[in-house]
């Protein structure tokens, strides 16, 4: 469902639409300075004599722990070269570490007051401040987004639905997205989750590359996706979601595949513009 308003300072908002296929044959459809110090002149300083303060004790500051990343879903295991398991953790998950030294390509870590060890290739390390355990659902999908649509807020719902918006005049934009589909949870690092992000976050940027002009933007995508089955605006969407590396296609629980998308497969030309429209460019 597309609204808009012909209106300079219209509320731009495109709502994506997906189809569950339950292998094999049913098909269920919802709607990323140097300084220089200058010298002060001369002068003399008398300096104070040291002020003996009572049972005063002076203690350092204990350095933090570092701590990791998970980048996908994880193995912990219970020693540096062995297979066995102490648990296995979802991507984007923060343990915190006994030292960065790898033993055997792995690190130490701490997992629910155990150690063990995680493949240093599957984790990243992070500010020490990041808090422990998993990222929130929409945490994951502003880390997923972040080199593409960075800072733009992401707010989370049940209901199934996702859709990008933004002022007429740029002034805010905003990305909404449902951790359900087809009344199930949807982890946010799933292949369908991420193609959803992806899309809504082309439609960001569809709005930057066209400054919030709904009009010449719709104009423009239909030119290049013409006649089509659906607007322009939402395939040339999946095709952006394309180029950022989505997987519009694949598997659910159950046996179940999905299709994320409107318009099918993108022509070497429709990917052309979308590789325009990441640049902020106007086709």
């Amino acid at each position: 469902m597309t609204t808009h308003s012909r209106a300079r300072r219209a509320l731009l908002t495109f709502v994506s639409a997906f189809a569950l296929a339950a292998a094999p044959a049913a098909v269920a459809t919802a709607a990323p300075a140097t300084a220089t110090a200058v010298p002060a002149a001369p002068a003399t300083v008398a300096a104070a004599a040291p002020t003996a303060v009572s049972g005063a004790v002076v203690t350092a500051k204990k350095k933090a722990k570092p701590r990791y990343q998970t980048k996908v879903r994880t193995v912990l295991y219970t020693s540096a070269r062995g297979s066995k398991k102490r648990a296995t953790v979802p991507a984007d998950y923060t343990v915190k570490a006994v030292s960065t030294k790898k033993k055997n390509g792995r690190i130490q870590v701490v997992h629910r007051g155990k150690r063990a060890w995680v493949q240093a290739s599957k984790v990243s390390r992070v500010s020490p401040a990041t808090k422990l355990g998993t990222m929130s659902w929409g945490g994951s999908a502003k880390k997923n987004i972040k080199r593409w649509c960075k800072g733009v807020p992401v707010e989370v719902n049940k209901a199934d639905r996702n859709f990008a918006s933004a002022s007429g005049n740029g002034a805010w934009e905003l990305i909404e997205l449902s951790r359900v589909a087809f009344g199930e949870k949807l982890d946010a690092n799933h292949p369908m989750a991420v193609a959803i992000q992806y899309h809504e976050c082309g439609h960001i940027l569809q709005y930057r590359a066209y400054d919030y002009d709904f009009v010449a933007l719709k104009r423009a995508m239909n030119k290049v996706y013409p006649k089509g089955a659906h607007p322009g605006i939402e395939h040339m969407a999946d095709c952006i979601s394309d180029v950022m590396g989505a997987k519009r296609s694949g598997n659910l629980s159950g046996g179940r595949t999905y299709i994320a998308g409107y318009g099918g497969d993108c022509s070497k030309k429709q990917l052309r513009a979308a590789k325009r429209i990441i640049a902020g460019k106007r086709l």
